[in-house]
């Protein structure tokens, strides 16, 4: 019996929770264990919609290596065989613990490209992975000197069968949405790097100007609260549709029918693979991240951003092309299931648990998803 401690620091959010809700429910219960560990009370509102208690060990002046001491108790008493800590400061307090394997879960090639010193610092030969949510993590990685065989690329899982319940369900009409609609939504977080301001904004004067098109702004944030105070005083509020935390962001995903993913930089894709899986049409800038995913005209639509220039006029024109959007959700969603798959995600991770365990390389027997088709 294989015992894994998930560590999570406030960074924790719905990819986070999926992740590790997937692991709990795929798992073969008579060969693992699942404990769930916070190091900061963030992480526990951010992981509420889990059915599995966290145990909440906090760190000392919001720092995360003093953490280590309260963790390695935990671990020991726990009888803990393997760390998998979902983010970088989940993974700092393992670094008192080098005989215990060590994955460390990353999404964001943004966070990859900040924290690339700090994964080194925690890198082991033998006993430490870094699970990479998309290639270009991979990528950065490396280019920050990163030992290539301690980066693997496990391309999140998406749960086909919430999607088709979500679909089939209520939740739209309870949101005030009718299916005559263009729903779009922007990814969670929302934050000022994500762009999420501009698409918002965007949606709202096609709204104002055609009619028939309204976006899902999620959470609770900070730049969720602009855009919001932005939009009131134009007024073209009514175009907007702010759920809060009342409903999980994925289940919102489900039932849009454009997802607008429009960043100045690399982002973490995996709303990107869940909107491929629900038919949901992609429309975003092209960065290297979502460029990775998305080939524009064939399974999303792409606009390139020009410098010190509103992506404004680019977003409207790409949300009126409506033929274009429903010729690119059936490729995108044929090609999910088969990168995009939750037994896969399962198998691979429970593989990179036993490569570490075992001191055998990390990425034995494991391949990419989105190569391996």
């Amino acid at each position: 019996m294989t015992h894994v401690g998930h560590l999570f620091d406030g960074s924790a959010g719905w990819e986070q929770r999926v992740g590790v809700s997937q692991l709990i429910d795929g798992l073969p219960r008579d060969r693992y264990v699942n404990s769930l560990i916070a190091i900061d009370p963030a992480a526990g509102t951010s992981l509420r919609w889990l059915k599995q208690p966290v145990d909440l060990l906090p760190r000392f002046y919001g720092i995360a290596s003093l953490a280590a001491p309260v963790v390695a108790r935990f671990v020991a008493q726990q009888r803990i065989d393997v760390i998998h800590a979902w983010g970088i400061g989940a993974a700092v307090p393992a670094r008192a613990l080098p005989r215990i394997p060590l994955v460390v879960q990353l999404f964001d090639p943004s966070t990859a490209v900040r924290e690339v010193k700090r994964v080194r610092a925690l890198a082991r030969p033998s006993t430490f992975a870094v699970a990479c949510g998309s290639e270009i993590v991979r990528r950065r990685l490396i280019e920050g000197g990163l030992d290539p065989e301690l980066a693997v690329v496990i391309r999140p899982g998406v749960d086909f069968s919430l999607i088709n319940r979500c679909r089939r369900g209520s939740l739209r009409e309870e949101l005030g949405l009718t299916w005559d609609e263009s729903v779009a939504i922007v990814p969670e977080p929302v934050t000022r790097a994500g762009g999420q301001f501009d698409a918002a904004y965007a949606v709202a004067i096609h709204h104002h100007l055609s009619g028939g098109t309204r976006v899902i702004v999620p959470g609770t944030s900070r730049e969720q609260r602009r855009i919001s105070r932005f939009t009131d005083t134009l007024p073209l509020s009514s175009a907007l549709v702010m759920p809060g935390d009342r409903h999980p962001f994925e289940e919102l995903l489900a039932v849009s029918d454009v997802l607008l993913v429009t960043p100045r930089g690399d982002i973490s894709t995996t709303s990107i693979a869940w909107a491929m899986a629900a038919g949901v049409a992609v429309i975003g800038t092209a960065v290297h991240s979502i460029a990775e995913m998305i080939a524009s005209n064939v399974n999303g639509l792409l606009f390139k951003q020009v410098p010190a220039q509103s992506m404004i006029a680019s977003i409207i024109g790409l949300l009126q092309d409506r033929a274009s959007q429903e010729k690119t959700r059936e490729t995108a969603r044929g090609q999910a299931y088969e990168v995009f798959g939750l037994r896969r995600y399962v198998e691979q991770t429970a593989r990179l648990y036993e490569n570490v365990l075992s001191r055998a390389a990390p990425g034995e027997g494991i391949t990419d998803s989105a190569i391996d088709i």
